[in-house]
């Protein structure tokens, strides 16, 4: 068994532990900019469908769900601090001024429409929120075109993850080419300190039982 295929069954067992509260979280931090790949995330949800661990519905709601609080916490960035603060602070999550200027320019052109249209666009798909939120686009038109385009691409990946829950090898061959092993164990980080986080609160009440 290759590296990659054992980091693949431990990044899934790690979900399975940490269920729907850890894919929400997951989702969160993936549409706050940070670096937590959807496609890696979301198709390992659909594996854990096809297994029969998570309910393909509910799977796709909670998702979507953490990318819409995700999503609007960069646009009250961009809304309440402004320009300079997401420039200054972003560099700690690899946000860089020439990723920020591409999503402007896209703003720009496309209008607010394209809120919804980058959502289907690698890097563009998250960081389009900041200028949404400095241009103080109306929240409910944010709300609504993000969601519609989260939706979509939350159930295509999910789905996408249990279509192909039949081919093992096709999954982890798949994650081997996209993605390099280090962002790959960058999300195993991720989901091992939410299953310690999870874990951590029944503990605490099993020691206050006389």
């Amino acid at each position: 068994m290759s590296i990659t295929s054992q980091i693949f069954d431990f990044a899934v067992n790690l979900l399975k532990s940490s269920g729907y509260p850890g894919l929400f979280a997951l989702m969160v931090l993936e549409s706050a900019t940070l670096p937590v790949p959807s496609e890696l995330v979301l198709p390992l949800a659909g594996y854990l469908v096809y297994t029969g661990q998570l309910n393909f519905l509910l799977a796709v709601i909670v998702s979507s769900a953490g990318s819409l609080v995700g999503t609007l916490i960069d646009y009250s960035i961009g809304f309440y601090l402004g320009r300079a603060v997401v420039l200054r602070y972003g560099r700690y999550v690899r946000l860089h001024e020439s990723q920020l200027k591409t999503a402007e320019k896209w703003f720009a052109k496309y209008g607010e429409a394209i809120v919804l249209l980058a959502r289907f666009v690698p890097l563009i798909r998250t960081l389009v929120a900041f200028p949404a939120g400095i241009a103080e686009m109306k929240i409910w038109k944010f709300v609504v075109f993000s969601m519609i385009g989260i939706v979509v691409w939350d159930s295509i990946l999910i789905y996408i993850g249990y279509f192909f829950g039949q081919n093992y090898n096709s999954i982890v061959t798949s994650l081997t080419n996209v993605f390099t092993l280090v962002e790959i164990l960058a999300v195993v980080a991720v989901i091992v300190v939410l299953v310690l986080w999870v874990r951590r609160k029944p503990a605490k009440k099993e020691n206050v039982v006389p």
